[in-house]
């Protein structure tokens, strides 16, 4: 077993393994176009992650920008954490911006840019992918105001997908200095 191999199955073990994105696959837009948001979970970008996220709790506004936009994220063949908000695009190909998660709330016209355009290899495998969202009902208690889900149907849904994964995603926030509570939804089977 060469130690790329051992590498691949440490991560498999971690993360779960490295698949083509399942439920509605990738629609074409997401083959050709990255969200300008998106970045590396490193030393650098957590700093400014933290500082964003402090500064919603901070702004003492009702909540509202973190109650409906959110955060993607997910990891990718390499074992790598990619982020970003959900941007939109227009028919072509301009970013819009972020709309509300809500799709009744989003024009017709848009697209959404999803987890597999935070993968920046065309063959889009990704591990686990899911949504950082604003959620003070912690129900454990922890104070934490931010939750940590596998939300994503093509990339944390699919069978297989175990709270262990997740787990291992929010250690990787954690190194940095960053805490979540964690909602692990089952897999659709």
């Amino acid at each position: 077993m060469s130690r790329s191999d051992e590498e691949r199955r440490r991560l498999d073990a971690l993360y779960g393994p490295a698949l083509p994105a399942g439920g509605n696959g990738i629609q074409p837009h997401e083959m050709s176009v990255s969200p300008r948001s998106r970045q590396k979970l490193d030393q650098r970008s957590t700093v400014g992650l933290a500082d964003y996220l402090a500064q919603l709790l901070d702004l003492r506004l009702s909540n509202l920008f973190p109650e409906i936009f959110h955060l993607l994220w997910i990891v990718d063949e390499d074992g790598d954490l990619w982020f970003s908000v959900e941007e939109v695009i227009d028919g072509s190909g301009a970013t819009i911006g972020i709309l509300p998660k809500a799709v009744q709330a989003r024009p017709l016209n848009l697209q959404k840019l999803g987890h597999p355009t935070l993968i920046g290899d065309q063959r889009k495998l990704g591990r686990i992918g899911g949504e950082l969202v604003f959620d003070p009902n912690d129900p454990e208690g922890s104070g934490r105001s931010f939750c940590l889900t596998n939300a994503s149907g093509r990339y944390g849904l699919r069978p297989g997908q175990r709270m262990e994964h997740l787990q291992a995603v929010a250690g990787k926030f954690a190194e940095n200095g960053l805490h979540f509570w964690l909602d692990f939804q089952t897999p659709r089977h």
